[in-house]
């Protein structure tokens, strides 16, 4: 096999990334495959399913927002208590502005088994990295899904004072019983850490910050929200460590990207190894932009990361 990179992680950044290098070897320090990732999984095109090979069903997502145990139209109030729950300070444009019915395209339940079948030959399991001793002259090159902060505490990198702040979440899937809609409910009340909850198909995911609520009264809430009483299933609970990541000073993080690669040959792939806030989707484009930097010189590099 002609190796062209090395992935570091098989989440599902790591795992879409090898559909994109199909000679890469990819090392995930697991000793087994573990989906981590139990939020809902909708995109909005087609290009994931294009470069997996894994269908996507078109849908129309309709969402709202519940306040004080009623639907409302979003405020001022509503927009910063919301920022506030999830990152913890106010920030503008967060999502629960955007209530229109939009098109989205949903990936299977068993998408990431999908994928771990699609590359398991190419995939070391309980296989560590050693970033410490990692060279830009090293060969193949490297593509890291590690999150930031843990790559430069390995390399011994200083994080020219960026403060990589992170909150856990709490994420409960349950079953639906006799239902088929697509549906998203903001929760931006302080009285709840729910923060969102979703409905794919018969598959209801309901997303809180920290531990979340006691399980009979967040389904109660839901059950209210949604108006399906009576027709829930708590099916698992799942605790998402990087639930959620504070951004940081563009320009300081884009600089310290740069030096990853630079000095160490590592190219950052995914949310967390580039410590923003990015859909899967984002990651196509990302996609094609290292494959520019890996046929180029260092003055591409540059001038990509200052992009």
């Amino acid at each position: 096999m002609n190796v062209t990179a090395t992935i570091v992680g098989a989440g599902l950044s790591g795992l879409i990334a090898a559909h994109a290098w199909p000679h890469a070897l990819v090392v995930e320090r697991e000793p087994a495959p573990r989906q981590n990732h139990k939020a809902v999984l909708r995109f909005r095109s087609e290009a994931i399913s294009a470069l997996t090979g894994v269908e996507f069903r078109k849908v129309v997502v309709r969402k709202a927002l519940w306040s004080d145990g009623a639907f409302c139209t979003p405020t001022l109030r509503h927009a910063n208590l919301y920022s506030s729950k999830v990152l913890g300070r106010i920030e503008n444009d967060r999502s629960i502005w955007a209530l229109e019915p939009v098109e989205r395209w949903v990936a299977p339940d068993d998408f990431y088994e999908r994928l771990v079948e699609a590359v398991r030959s190419r995939i070391s399991w309980g296989a560590e990295v050693d970033f410490k001793h990692r060279s830009v002259d090293d060969k193949p090159p490297m593509l890291s899904t590690v999150p930031l902060p843990v790559t430069l505490k390995a390399l011994g990198v200083a994080s020219d004072g960026l403060r990589f702040t992170h909150a856990p979440i709490t994420v409960r899937r349950y079953a639906v019983t006799d239902c088929d809609v697509f549906q998203t409910i903001y929760f931006p009340e302080l009285s709840t850490s729910l923060y969102r909850a979703s409905i794919t198909g018969n598959l209801l995911i309901a997303e809180s910050m920290g531990l979340g609520e006691e399980l009979e009264r967040e389904q109660e809430e839901l059950e209210a929200a949604f108006g399906i009483e009576g027709r829930l299933s708590h099916i698992e609970t799942a605790n998402q460590k990087y639930g959620k990541i504070v951004p940081v000073d563009p320009m300081a993080r884009r600089a310290l990207l740069l030096r990853l690669t630079t000095r160490y040959g590592i190219y950052s792939f995914g949310r967390f190894a580039t410590w923003r806030n990015v859909l899967l989707d984002d990651l196509v484009h990302d996609i094609a932009v290292i494959k520019r930097l890996l046929a180029g010189d260092q003055y591409t590099t540059r001038l990509a990361a200052a992009t």
